[in-house]
């Protein structure tokens, strides 16, 4: 169905005589709201040309160098992007958000890497524009901003436009006993167009990849069994926590398609303006292909059961060659409106979004087809169905503003009121993969949270020096209809003010100083709450009776503005009490991990953004961030022997750099460097181990991108991300080297 779609719209946009100009962005009146959130908290901003400076293949690319912020893709078409700003780490997704033209792509039914941003509900040509707002400083957005906020925007329809584009890539991925050439490509069209004071978008976005194996298959040497075969083919190692291994095989590629459907449009009724999106997105994975490296003496496959290899005993886990199958229906919806209210120094915003899975759905056959085993295993339904019912959310925002309170140009006032809902149901299965028939039921989890916000935003300037903010948010939280099985939890609810400070001094046009302050309540997602699922490998429990994180956030900032760019240094602290954390432990083989909370973690952080365009009078382009972190757990009584260590997955240093040199007017050479010190997968920091799967390696990917436009209308590029293909593990790999072609026509 994509396929015919995007033909059409290709024949579409051919047959279409349109004038070739480039759309200038139109604000919406909204814009015009919350100005302080940007002016209180520190922020970074892309534009287009920035954003067309990097090999952007899916939309979390866009935001990939941005400060402090990290987004764990791991290969092209990874649905579990997640994303880490500041203090949040990776796995902390629930503190961080991401909104594109107000609409939620942040996940917070679930979290960790399940909770990754629905980055694929928005495709990267879409974007106009890509913001970083770093913590929850503004009373704009909840305590889910703790990290910060991605807010990405679409150009408006301002007159007919049709877009094609095309992009192929390739990665060559060597390790243990996989040497393969994983490819993929991405098409999309679009239309728009403005009818009087109708605007109109319609696009589709198709992806198409291969990626490199995602799990490496590791055991423990044991004692030698009596019956145990001698096998050879595997690879001694190291695991993270640099214990002797035998890898014996590996996940194979992971098959990813995505197909996007798009329809958004703007009516403007006088001052008024109306706004829609509706997106459909089609979603599979297939990990079929796993790689299994041990074989007897007559050159069979070993597939499970005792070993011996090079005279040490080991056992192999059959389950881990599963294969695992996966599709995902979803439907995202927007509407809003905003207009002036009385003589216009007062703006209003209404915005509404409901988001649905109508199908998620994921099988594991228990067993590799090719095991023998495959089949007694599975006709005593050993493999696994596990299926998303009654999952959902629905927010609605209310806000109005003005940058005139009471006649006066210096004090400006929003207002605003917040409500969602959100809700989590999950049935796994008993399942015969085999025969695809479905067995009994495993105990199902679920259950609904809701939140409802006031809050305030005021703001003054004194002068020209000095500008002073207050804000205050109020939030009523609820649990509700929680379960495990036959086991039903009992409702809460919880509730909490989050005051905001900010003050300014000006000592010249040039130089700001700015330091803000403010509280932020977290509060638990349904998943953190209810989800409970048994698998054949993995073990999730979750706790009803969670207490929200409570956390103090500082930034001082220093921005001196340059002829040509700006500088700045913010040194900020988070302390967060009753920090939620996924902890996990492997026994027997099986990862059981619990969301438990750790008492108290402090993170001192100094990041230094310097952006410069024309740089030393040359046609040449600058961004570079640097951010220094010491992120600690300061108590744990849990667990006391942590306190002290680094908190998981947050490195001491992290920084990008993206040079761009325009050679002429029709070619630019980028040039990109993404770097990070290592960090810790666990509490305990005990995974010290590099280069092996389950390590959060320190990385350095340099990244090379041309473009070339031989017409206003044409654009051509090639690139490489990884060039010089180094090897890093974020517990799973990063993807080697990768090239990339790319062609755009606008028509």
């Amino acid at each position: 169905m994509a396929a015919r779609l995007l033909a059409f719209a290709t024949l579409l946009g051919l047959s279409l005589t349109a004038e070739t100009a480039e759309v200038e962005e139109i604000r919406v009146i909204a814009d015009r709201l919350f100005r302080d959130t940007t002016v209180v908290s520190p922020t970074s901003r892309l534009g287009t040309e920035d954003i067309g400076r990097i090999n952007v293949v899916t939309t979390e690319d866009a935001i990939s160098l941005e400060p402090s912020l990290v987004v764990r893709r791991r290969y092209i078409g990874d649905p579990n992007g997640v994303i880490g700003i500041r203090g949040a780490n990776m796995f902390q997704t629930t503190r961080s958000m991401v909104f594109a033209d107000r609409l939620p792509l942040h996940y917070l039914l679930q979290t960790s890497f399940s909770g990754a941003p629905r980055w694929s509900l928005i495709a990267p040509d879409e974007i106009a524009t890509a913001e970083v707002i770093y913590g929850p400083f503004s009373a704009e957005y909840s305590g889910n901003a703790m990290g910060g906020v991605v807010n990405l925007t679409t150009r408006i329809p301002d007159e007919r436009r049709v877009h094609i584009a095309g992009t192929y890539f390739s990665q060559d991925y060597d390790s243990l006993g996989t040497d393969e050439r994983f490819d993929g490509h991405r098409l999309f069209a679009s239309f728009e167009d403005r009818f009087g004071d109708l605007g109109v978008y319609l696009s589709v976005n198709r992806l198409r990849n291969d990626g490199q194996p995602q799990s490496q298959f590791s055991a423990r040497p044991s004692a030698a069994d009596a019956e145990a075969k001698a096998v050879s083919g595997a690879f001694q190692g190291a695991d993270a926590q640099d214990r002797d291994v035998l890898y014996y095989g590996d996940a194979g590629g992971e098959k990813a398609a995505t197909d996007l459907y798009k329809a958004r449009a703007h009516y403007d009724l006088g001052a008024w303006q109306l706004r829609g999106t509706l997106a459909y997105e089609e979603r599979d994975r297939r990990a079929a292909g796993a790689n299994n490296f041990v074989e007897d003496a007559d050159g069979e496959p070993v597939w499970h059961g005792p070993v011996t290899f090079d005279g040490s005993g080991y056992t192999l886990n059959g389950g881990s060659f599963e294969d695992r199958r996966q599709e995902r229906r979803s439907l995202l919806l927007g509407a809003g409106v905003s207009g002036p209210l009385g003589d216009g120094d007062w703006v209003f915003d209404l915005y509404a979004t409901h988001f649905e899975i109508l199908k998620d759905d994921e099988v594991r056959s228990g067993r590799n087809p090719r095991d023998p085993a495959f089949a007694d295993v599975n006709a005593a339904f050993g493999g696994r169905l596990i299926r998303f019912d009654d999952t959902r959310w629905q927010t609605l925002d209310m806000k109005a503003g003005t940058e005139r309170l009471l006649d006066d140009p210096a004090m400006r006032l929003s207002v605003g009121y917040h409500f969602d809902r959100y809700e989590l149901g999950i049935e796994p299965f008993a399942f015969d993969a085999a025969s695809m028939r479905r067995g009994a039921a495993q105990p199902a989890s679920g259950g609904r949270t809701g939140t409802h916000a006031l809050f305030a935003q005021w703001g003054r300037g004194f002068g020209e020096r000095w500008d002073l903010a207050f804000g205050l948010r109020y939030e009523t939280w609820r649990s509700r209809d929680g379960f495990v099985g036959n086991t039903v939890h009992p409702n809460r609810s919880e509730d909490g003010f989050s005051p905001k400070f900010s003050l300014a001094y000006f000592p010249n046009d040039d130089i700001t100083l700015r330091y803000s302050a403010a509280r932020a309540l977290r509060f638990p997602v349904t998943e953190e709450l209810f989800q409970n699922v048994d698998r054949t490998t993995a073990i999730a429990t979750a706790d009803a009776s969670l207490k929200p994180e409570d956390g103090i956030h500082h930034n001082l900032s220093v921005e001196r503005s340059l002829t040509s760019g700006m500088l700045r240094l913010n040194l900020f602290l988070d302390d967060v009490e009753d920090a939620i954390f996924s902890q996990r432990a492997v026994i027997e083989g099986v990862t059981v991990s619990g969301f438990l909370p750790v008492e108290r973690v402090v993170t001192r952080g100094v990041e230094l953004v310097y952006n410069a365009s024309d740089l030393m009078q040359l046609p040449l382009d600058l961004r570079f961030n640097l951010t220094w972190m010491d992120a600690e757990i300061r108590r744990n009584a849990l667990d006391p022997t942590v306190e002290g260590n680094a908190f998981p997955r947050l490195p001491t240093w992290r920084g990008n750099l993206l040079l761009a040199w325009r050679v002429d007017p029709a070619v630019e050479v980028s040039a990109a460097l993404r770097f990070a010190s290592n960090s810790f997968g666990n509490l305990d920091n005990n995974d010290r181990a590099r280069r092996v799967f389950g390590a959060q390696d320190p990385y350095r990917f340099v990244n090379l991108r041309v473009n070339w436009r031989p017409r206003e209308q044409l654009r051509v590029s090639a690139g490489v991300d990884n060039l010089f293909n180094k090897e890093a593990y974020v517990f799973h790999p990063w993807p080697s080297r990768t090239l990339f072609l790319e062609t755009s026509l606008s028509l």
